[in-house]
């Protein structure tokens, strides 16, 4: 069970052109100082409109990233300085984000006044506790100081935030507030999540590369107001658990939760948020499966092994696993009672995947054939609550998206027992496996399967439920690798198999709705080659919410009506259309229309258009 973060580290290690030497390959074509405004924002590239109207995709390198992504697969080490603000509203802000606020304090944390501007920061960069201006308070008076904490309550009028629990104040960890009638509330952030769409950049100076990417250096944004300022994934978990002790412990010990115990030498604070990812996986696969987790997984998550008693680790594999930063979960079955034992470094994506073998095992037997095994697993690993867009390491999807030749349908299904192979086959199963559990077309199919095959049930295969739709599963598995990115929406792509096409006869006509916020849709005509057709399209549509309507000539290429012809599994290159236009047909076959827009960025398009297909 190789971890696959572990070896994509080593490949950003290998790939990256950061260092002088590499950054050679790389040509600085033009220097970029710019203002303007935030139209949309998908993963570490934003969407921005200058103030002459130009268009620029800017690729940011995240704060927690050692890299950006590059179009053609390259990571380049590009540090950016990041600065975002924007006010919030006090009574909207979230428990366990950070705030920092003046105000006066007594000796036993009684606040002695009204605090009336409060700033949400960083957690990563924030250091939680009471700084004093001028020393701390003496007996039954008050003094000036700066608090750093998180919030525990927030409403119009009050605010109450918890300090950790090594607080001056003798064991009590609550501060309540009360705010002045116009009391303020600010972000200031480097985080580049907290970029909304319609966001003023104040400032952008960044480089465009000879390989077209634009890559930023600094980057300052002002949202107008922020909507909501909930943490995201880790973050808002790292908050919650913040008043929690960060110290590991001295010696190994056991935590439990309803579906895991492990003994291990992580923090309070890093098991709590270790803890929460696993259910909230569990209960992730408890729905998409439709079965209750059978049994607890058991095991080992090991920070440091020096720190664990001779022979208390057992397993030489896992102990040489977890050596090299990786993982394994050993299954066992004996009659009915079955067992799953994880030996795992602390990366938390490890342990997900592992457990995602450890909770299959436990509830079906087995985990199923290999590609089925690790694909679920990295699901597992992948998969947010509420959140359907792909979002996987970049190291992974740049190799995906650039890999040559592609493993094909029948590489990655087979034998039903090979080995789990490299961080590579990972991602090739991940693909499949995503492509099957998120296309509506196919996931009502992979769930019965998936079971079936981790049930060891007799004659079930991938051939034997996909065969029947091999043709359109091959397509649109080929289609998933040729526009897939951080933000693609498997949903949205779909194909329309079901959809009824016919051919027009001289001077008939036919309309068509197509939405913007959708993969190639049915136009519902058959097309005959080198046969003239004529488009309109009247109407407006958006390819980002922030950003002005345009109509079916697009703008700059994007937002434009284009469209294909699809045969025997074949789609042609795209026809640019637009709002009035006459094509000739390139061959026969279905025509599709779609509203021209990164892949990656559909979800955020609003609108549809009224499309009438004629001939003359």
């Amino acid at each position: 069970m190789i971890s696959v973060r572990t070896l994509a580290l080593v490949l950003a290690a290998v790939l990256t052109v950061g260092s002088p030497c590499a950054l050679a390959q790389l040509t600085i074509t033009e220097r970029l100082s710019l203002t303007g405004t935030v139209e949309a924002v998908a993963g570490g590239r934003l969407t921005i409109r200058d103030d002459e109207g130009g268009r620029h995709e800017v690729r940011v390198q995240k704060a927690d990233e050692q890299s950006v992504p590059l179009a053609d697969g390259r990571l380049l080490a590009f540090p950016a300085n990041v600065r975002i603000s924007g006010p919030v509203d006090p009574a909207k802000l979230k428990p366990g984000q950070v705030v920092r606020f003046r105000c006066r304090l007594s000796a036993r944390a009684a606040t002695d006044g009204e605090v009336s501007e409060i700033t949400v920061v960083d957690a990563g960069d924030a250091t939680v506790g009471v700084a004093w201006s001028h020393g701390p308070p003496e007996a039954k008076t008050a003094a000036d100081c700066v608090v750093t904490a998180a919030v525990l309550r927030a409403s119009k009028g009050r605010l109450a935030v918890e300090l950790p629990p090594d607080t001056p104040f003798k064991k009590k960890t609550v501060i309540a507030c009360k705010l002045t009638g116009g009391a303020t509330a600010v972000i200031e952030s480097r985080d580049l999540r907290r970029i909304e769409p319609g966001a003023t950049v104040v400032r952008l100076e960044g480089v465009r590369l000879d390989t077209g990417d634009v890559v930023a250096k600094t980057l300052v944004a002002e949202n107008p107001a922020a909507t909501t300022i909930a943490a995201r994934g880790d973050d808002a978990l790292e908050n919650k658990y913040r008043s929690l002790s960060a110290e590991p412990p001295t010696e190994p010990r056991l935590v439990r939760s309803p579906h895991f115990a492990f003994l291990t030498d992580v923090s309070d604070r890093e098991w709590a948020v270790i803890r929460d990812k696993l259910e909230r996986m569990v209960g992730l696969l408890e729905r998409f499966f439709g079965r209750k987790s059978t049994g607890v997984v058991e095991g080992f998550i090991v920070r440091d092994l020096a720190a664990w008693p001779r022979g208390m680790l057992q397993e030489p594999m896992g102990v040489e696993k977890i050596r090299r930063r990786e993982g394994v979960c050993f299954t066992t079955s004996l009659g009915p009672n079955r067992r799953a034992e994880l030996y795992s470094c602390t990366d938390h994506g490890v342990i997900q995947h592992e457990c995602v073998h450890g909770f299959c095992h436990l509830t079906f037997g087995s985990t199923g054939p290999t590609w089925l095994a690790e694909g679920v697993a990295e699901l597992g690993n992948y998969w947010r609550d509420g959140e359907p867009a792909v979002e996987i390491d970049p190291v992974v999807m740049g190799y995906l998206q650039h890999a040559s030749p592609r493993r094909t349908l029948a590489e990655i299904t087979g034998p039903d027992r090979a080995a789990a192979g490299s961080w590579q086959d990972y991602a090739w199963r991940w693909a499949l496996c995503h492509l099957l559990a998120s296309n509506p077309n196919y996931a009502d199919r992979f769930t019965p399967l998936a079971i079936a095959l981790m049930e060891q049930r007799p004659g079930a295969s991938f051939e034997a439920v996909y065969g029947p739709v091999a043709g359109e599963v091959a397509f649109e598995y080929d289609r998933f690798l040729e526009t897939v990115g951080n933000g693609y929406r498997a949903d949205l792509a779909a194909w329309p198999w079901k959809a009824r096409f016919r051919p027009l006869a001289a001077g008939a006509r036919i309309t068509a709705t197509v939405r913007a916020a959708r993969g190639w849709q049915a136009s519902g005509v058959t097309v005959e080659k080198d046969l003239a057709y004529i488009i309109a399209a009247p109407g407006t549509w958006r390819t980002t919410k922030a950003g002005e309507p345009c109509d079916a000539d697009g703008d700059a290429g994007r937002g434009r009506l284009v469209a294909a012809v699809f045969h025997d599994f074949t789609l042609t290159t795209e026809l640019p259309l637009g709002a009035a236009a006459t094509f000739m047909a390139p061959s026969a076959g279905q025509l599709f229309l779609r509203c021209a827009d990164d892949w990656t960025q559909l979800a955020d398009n609003e609108g549809e258009l009224t499309v009438t297909i004629s001939r003359e």
